[in-house]
């Protein structure tokens, strides 16, 4: 038998903590801090216990990689004839194939997702590079299998776990839709050191890339200016703190009520990311739920306040990232 992790739960500071690093998960915890009336040691060893715990499991930049020039392939597979010991095979060999940004293992509808980036002046011949190796020993293995292209994503902050009475901002990043804009290999470089952890101390970084700090920080502070980072947000260990994460897409009869769909999703408590995409579902959303149970009673009522446009909807849960990069979620 599988051993299920203990359900850990978090206490009122340990949430305001979090939302705080949803909120921006590279500010200093002097800020946060400040902001909560709390000490600095207080607030660095409830971090550092989160991340001991495995509940939080990192704090990452949103990275519009589009204004360097990228555009982002999304691939859904469902497998056939494979055994779980071969799946785990080929997650492995797949995630760490160039330009592959993020991997996820699914439930439900699709096995396996992962997304793609590739320079846009000549996306279609390396799309289709990595595509056919990946056909070319798998092919007899997938039994379905869909390809769309981010454009663009709207992420909001995780509200879910907030349960205690204070001002809640909804703050939302948007990357996969601009024109590239000036940049420089360094800046790139600097990208890939840094949005995976952003609470890397930047003399790491300045190690690693051999420039100073102080170029480092100048360089980040650029890119945010740009907006080439976005934002920042946590990846959490959901399940140990209760929770799923599912894509449901909803399958509509008419977009005239999109833009009401769109400020429904946004304010709504347990759904943070709404997907535009061509090729992909009429409309994609990402949510986090308790349960499968809790996840039904939302989409009825998401279905009966839009049943007029709403025709149907499809969900598969998000079991695990064995690769997360740049895309966030």
């Amino acid at each position: 038998m599988v051993a299920i992790d203990k359900i850990m739960r978090l206490d009122i500071l340990d949430k305001k903590i979090l939302y705080e690093l949803e909120l921006d998960s590279s500010q200093s915890c002097v800020s946060i801090a400040k902001k909560l009336k709390r000490s600095k040691e207080l607030i660095n060893f409830r971090i550092h216990r989160l991340e001991k715990d495995k509940i939080l499991l990192g704090c990452s930049a949103i990275v519009d990689m589009s204004k360097l020039g990228y555009s982002t392939f999304r691939i859904y597979l469902r497998w056939q004839n494979m055994t779980n010991e071969q799946k785990k095979q080929s997650y492995d060999e797949i995630k760490v194939k160039e330009n592959i940004w993020a991997t996820t293992v699914l439930h439900g509808k699709w096995d396996f997702a992962f997304f793609i980036g590739v320079k846009s002046d000549y996306y279609i011949e390396s799309f289709q590079k990595i595509w056919n190796e990946i056909l070319s020993k798998y092919k007899n293995k997938i039994a379905e299998s869909k390809i769309a292209i981010y454009s663009p994503v709207h992420n909001f902050n995780k509200r879910f776990f907030i349960d205690f009475s204070m001002p809640v901002k909804i703050i939302e990043r948007i990357y996969g839709n601009s024109s590239p804009i000036d940049f420089d290999e360094m800046d790139e470089k600097i990208i890939n050191v840094y949005a995976s952890n952003v609470r890397t101390p930047l003399t790491k970084i300045s190690e690693k890339l051999k420039i100073t700090s102080e170029a480092v920080r100048k360089r980040i502070k650029k890119l945010e200016n740009k907006k080439i980072i976005v934002g920042y947000k946590i990846n959490l260990n959901l399940p140990k703190i209760g929770y799923q994460g599912y894509r449901v897409d909803f399958l509509l009869n008419s977009i005239s009520r999109n833009k009401e769909i769109f400020q429904y999703i946004q304010k709504h408590k347990y759904f943070y990311q709404i997907n535009r995409s061509i090729g992909g579902a009429d409309f994609e959303t990402e949510i986090v739920v308790k349960n499968l149970n809790h996840l039904l009673e939302i989409l009825e009522e998401v279905v009966k306040k839009f049943s007029d446009v709403i025709k149907a909807y499809e969900y598969f849960g998000y079991s695990e990232f064995p690769t997360l990069s740049i895309v966030p979620d």
